[in-house]
């Protein structure tokens, strides 16, 4: 009678889970249908109603692309992962500098930078699982399908961890001898792999139907495609920041997974709260001095630079708004350049001290 009670609330348990995934994959189903970022297994539940109700209203795309801006952009949220999730899981964590070299490029908006340097992340990590598992030569796998086929191998581990997870947590069982009988933990093991597939069935859905897909035998109907990126074969390529969100968001997928494969890693972020913060200030330099050459890219791209300010949280704006004006007034100094003749070259670095001394004056409080 224990056991059968055991083994219904478990399956209960595993039955809530299953459900809440469900309705995330319904929304993430609607997001990718019209190549949108999409929600990953760090998502909180509530993030789930949210994006439901932008999936019906006017002007989604933009409310969405906002809902995922302002979660990077609350850089604290995005330094935890990166240093408390990414870095410490196997695989994941060789990647981590230029994981994070692409995020402080998406900060300067240059978006062809940092996808450029995130494509390779995801197809590198597969790879070097598949090579854990399966041997030295699969080092040179490029082939999707073959490296898609990990996560098979990724879900072995993850119902083999189950199988011990659910002995630890049933050990009481385990002692009086009234354990589980076969059947009953074939069901159990059953619910946690439609649980692992419904969580991968986004992720493969995505790398193998827009990333990575074929573009030889198939036209592609998702321009952020690695095929036609690293060979050129499109100049509409959108490098847009909508498009950065979606790749990063497959980190987390491959965070997740690997994390719930493997004993020693934490569900909780593992990095030094101290550090964070440490890591957020210097974030907030780059961040405001992007904000403060907004101007300046636009006179050198001539196309509009959006400005990350109104997706960012309200509390960051003092941060951001005083010291990005301070710096536009520095940079206006070098505007003297601008239409100067070369044979006075040689006079320029003369009169940019004077300029500076005289700004100098200019800017001085008042007393």
């Amino acid at each position: 009678m224990i056991a059968k009670k055991a083994f219904n609330d478990e399956i209960k348990r595993i039955e809530g889970e299953i459900a809440q995934v469900q309705r995330l994959d319904a929304v993430n189903s609607g997001l990718q249908a019209f190549n949108w970022v999409f929600l990953h297994p760090y998502s909180q539940g509530g993030d789930i109603g949210v994006l439901s109700r932008f999936l019906k209203s006017e002007n989604a795309e933009e409310k969405i692309l906002s809902f995922f801006a302002y979660k990077f952009l609350d850089l604290r949220n995005t330094i935890h992962l990166i240093d408390g999730f990414y870095r410490k899981r196997p695989f994941l964590k060789d990647y981590a500098d230029s994981i994070e070299e692409s995020v402080l490029l998406c900060l300067q908006k240059d978006f062809r930078g940092a996808i450029t340097i995130l494509l390779p992340v995801i197809e590198g990590t597969l790879r070097k699982y598949l090579v854990d598992k399966r041997g030295e030569h699969k080092k040179k796998e490029t082939d999707i399908s073959k490296l898609l086929n990990s996560i098979e191998d990724l879900k072995e581990d993850y119902i083999e961890l189950q199988k011990k997870y659910l002995k630890n947590r049933f050990d009481y069982l385990v002692i009086s001898n009234n354990y589980f009988d076969i059947n009953q933990e074939e069901a159990i093991l059953n619910k946690n792999k439609q649980y692992f597939d419904l969580w991968m069935k986004q992720l493969k859905s995505y790398l193998k139907n827009n990333l990575y897909k074929n573009t030889r035998e198939v036209e592609a109907t998702d321009k952020l495609n690695r095929h036609l990126i690293f060979h050129a074969l499109e100049d509409n390529i959108e490098f847009t920041f909508g498009n950065y969100l979606r790749l990063f968001n497959c980190l987390s997928y491959l965070s997740w997974v690997i994390g719930m494969t493997n004993e020693g890693c934490s569900v909780l972020s593992q990095a030094n709260e101290q550090d964070v913060m440490d890591k957020w200030a210097d974030y907030l330099k780059i961040l405001v001095i992007s904000e403060a050459l907004n101007e300046t890219k636009v006179s050198i791209y001539k196309k509009e630079i959006v400005s990350f300010k109104k997706y960012l949280p309200k509390q960051y704006l003092p941060f951001i708004e005083q010291p990005e004006t301070r710096i536009k007034k520095i940079l206006e100094d070098y505007n003297f350049l601008k239409g100067f003749e070369k044979s006075k070259i040689n006079s320029i670095p003369k009169l940019f001290k004077g300029i500076l001394f005289f700004n100098s004056i200019r800017r001085a409080p008042k007393s």
